[in-house]
């Protein structure tokens, strides 16, 4: 009995669930019904527009099958109370209504996918091919029954092509090939309108009407039906066909059609006489100006001369607007082309040659509008061809010869010396020199210069790229050096060489910018520059030496004096000119290109001490024309008194011994040092060639300290006496 008792129990329990599942199908039952009365009645409406049917067209009030839910029910039940006396796990109820129903679902979920109407309402299995006896019958052009799916429907009253349908069920008038370009219908009076037809294929019939031409049949003249005009009996002339090229005559209607109007007329027009309706009163056309051809031609704004236009340039394809357009576009492109190449060598040339760019005045009317513009006129006057598309008689818009127009060009050169410079160094080791000054503009401005050695193993040193940073402290260089290095494709763990200055925020053993960099990459030495270092050893031992500061502050004096003016100058260059003739002509001067030219005084630089060597070397050439000029000033008695006091005083100055002994000692030990400042400054110089060229100095500097002081002297006292440039010569004077 106790298995009796649970399958009682089992049965109850189910109750529920079953109660569930009736009111759902009941439901599904009422849902579907609803469902497939909509969908008749959409399927009417487009069988309507379209005019074909499928073979089997779905029944009102018809509902969908239920028989696998009522089926899967029942085993549910019979499963679910098996299930139910091994387990009791009544868990399963749902799952197992879940797979019964799946297959009902996945159906239902595959016809919703079915894309188009015809396809939603066809039965899953293939419909069989019919037979040749089984084959309706082709439809007569009086027959207005749609046909199979994949035939034409064509109305009885126009016999010109229409819309077909696909096979997919839809019908797409974007597809020209869907219109019998061949059965269109000649008789104006039978033919469709044209703004009937889909507007994506009117071009293409209004282009087929064109190459037909005109419906004008030669009939004999008794062939034409005679209306009666009152008393008078009038036909239709076919001489008018020669007098009006447009005329067209329909032999169902007997009346006059005006061809280009009718393929260019719209919807909209009010006017049909001679499109739709036909023109028939012909007691009206010889009526001398009131012709009613006349009048339909009208005026040079009329509908008629408007579809004249039309027709032709239809009829003509290079005046179409997209080929006017795209040869106008071509055309503008070449010039544009021209145009921006003639800036574009402007640029590289001003740039190459390390010219300014920009002109203070680059307007139309001044004399010279900078250096770019001058150059891109002189390539007009060389080429007609540059000249008729360049500055004035370009686009105001497109003449490319803008400030932004000329920064863009010089990135892109910018650009792509960087990717050459990158492609040599490829994925070898490399250094960075880095320094940083003031421009004219006050910004801070951070020049970058790489060092390595190519694939031939030749050192090279390659400026790579400048960069505006808005303070100098450790970190911000960091941060712009290595941005540039990223967006270069140099990896940091490359880097074996820092080259700096002595800065603090460059040499900082903790944070300065060569520390940051060593904590990246182990291997960056840091190396002080080697010509800054004998700048500062050079600079520091003149200030130790209150003669030799002296000799440099009168020396720049001299030079302020004697090139305070043109005349000055004037006088300098006649008195060095006499002076170089008389050494010639006596052989104290040698003689060669390039040799006893006749300059000015060299100004030594602020920031390099070399530049100290040219201003002496200057001095001692050009000694005795700058004591005529100095004793021209002191005896010029148009001169201020302070003038010749100023004049007077460098005279004695300079004449006197100890000047002279500084300057030739200076000339002596800056020939040395210029000679290691420049060698340090190669781009080719390493570190071992480095080391032995300051050894050398440091060997001739000691031996002219130990060796050269009395041969100096000697040489200095004889040379001046001998040109007789000294006043007086002391020998208690202090070494």
């Amino acid at each position: 009995m106790q298995p009796i008792y649970v399958l009682i129990g089992g049965l109850f329990r189910l109750v529920p669930t079953a109660k569930i599942v009736l009111a759902c199908i009941q439901f599904n039952l009422t849902t579907s019904k609803r469902l497939s009365d909509r969908k008749v009645q959409r399927f009417q409406k487009n069988i309507t527009k379209r005019g074909a049917v499928p073979e089997t067209v779905p029944k009102k009030g018809e509902n969908y099958p239920v028989g696998p839910i009522l089926l899967g029910f029942f085993v549910f039940v019979v499963v679910g109370s098996c299930i139910h006396l091994l387990a009791c796990l009544s868990v399963v109820y749902p799952v197992m209504l879940f797979i019964m129903t799946l297959p009902y679902l996945t159906s239902r979920s595959q016809d919703k996918k079915r894309k188009t109407l015809f396809s939603y309402f066809s039965s899953g299995t293939a419909t069989p091919t019919p037979t040749p006896s089984d084959a309706t019958p082709a439809p007569t052009p009086s027959d207005t029954t749609p046909t199979h799916i994949h035939s034409v429907a064509t109305p009885t009253h126009t016999p010109s092509a229409t819309p077909t349908a696909t096979s997919s069920g839809t019908a797409t008038p974007s597809d020209t090939s869907e219109f019998d370009l061949a059965s269109l219908e000649r008789d104006p009076g039978l033919r469709r309108p044209i703004w009937k037809y889909p507007p994506t294929v009117r071009d293409d019939i209004r282009r087929e009407y064109i190459r037909l031409g005109p419906c004008q049949p030669q009939l004999r003249r008794d062939q034409y039906p005679a209306t009666e005009f009152g008393t008078q009996r009038r036909r239709f002339q076919a001489s008018w066909f020669n007098t009006f090229k447009w005329l067209e005559y329909s032999v169902s209607k007997d009346a006059a059609f005006c061809f280009p109007c009718y393929l260019f007329e719209s919807d909209a027009s009010s006017q049909h006489a001679f499109t739709i309706d036909g023109f028939k009163s012909w007691k009206r056309v010889n009526d001398n100006q009131r012709c009613a051809f006349l009048v339909h031609i009208g005026t040079s704004n009329s509908p008629h001369k408007k579809a004249i236009k039309d027709y032709e340039g239809l009829q003509n394809v290079t005046r179409h607007i997209d080929k006017v357009i795209n040869c106008q576009s071509l055309e503008e492109v070449k010039k544009n082309r021209l145009r921006l190449r003639a800036t574009i060598e402007g640029v590289r040339y001003l740039s190459l040659q390390a010219c300014a760019l920009r002109g203070h005045d680059e307007s139309s009317t001044s004399r010279n509008r900078g250096n770019l513009i001058e150059i891109v006129k002189t390539f007009g006057r060389v080429s007609p061809d540059i000249s008729n598309v360049i500055l004035e008689n370009a686009p105001k818009n497109a003449t490319y010869t803008s400030p932004k127009v000329q920064k863009d060009i010089l990135h892109i050169f910018a650009s792509k010396v960087r990717n050459i410079i990158r492609n040599e160094i490829r994925d070898s080791k490399f250094c960075i020199l880095v320094d940083e000054a003031l421009d004219a503009s006050q910004k801070e401005q951070m020049a970058i210069v790489l060092r390595f050695v190519d694939v031939y193993g030749v050192i090279r040193e390659r400026f790579f790229d400048i960069v505006n940073v808005f303070d100098t402290t450790s970190l911000t260089l960091k941060k712009e050096l290595s941005d540039v290095l990223t967006r270069n494709n140099l990896n940091i763990q490359n880097m074996r060489g820092q080259g700096y200055d002595g800065a603090s925020n460059m040499r900082g053993a903790f944070n300065g910018l060569q520390a940051l960099f060593l904590r990246d990459c182990p291997y960056a030495y840091y190396v002080h520059c080697f010509a800054h270092r004998l700048q500062l050893a050079l600079v520091g031992a003149a200030e130790k030496q209150d003669y030799v500061w002296e000799f440099f502050s009168m020396l720049a004096n001299v030079v302020n004096i004697v090139s305070g003016s043109s005349k000055r100058l004037s006088e300098l260059q006649t008195a060095h000119g006499i002076e170089v003739d008389h050494s010639v002509a006596s052989g104290e001067r040698e003689t060669g290109r390039g040799l006893n030219q006749i300059g000015n005084l060299q100004r030594a630089g602020s920031t390099r001490w070399s530049s100290h060597f040219n201003s002496v070397c200057s001095l001692i050439d050009k000694y005795g024309s700058i004591i005529v000029v100095l004793e021209s000033i002191n005896n010029c008695t148009t001169n201020s008194s302070a003038q010749r006091g100023e004049a007077r005083g460098t005279i004695k100055a300079v004449k006197s011994f100890k000047f002279l002994f500084v300057l030739y000692l200076m000339h002596k030990i800056m020939g040395i040092t210029d000679l290691l400042c420049r060698a340090l400054q190669s781009k080719s110089i390493d570190i071992l060639n480095a080391m032995d060229l300051v050894a050398t100095t440091k060997e001739l500097l000691q031996s002219l300290r130990d060796d050269g002081f009395d041969v100096l002297l000697h040489y200095v006292i004889l040379m001046n006496f001998m040109l007789k440039r000294i006043v007086e010569y002391n020998s208690n004077d202090p070494r």
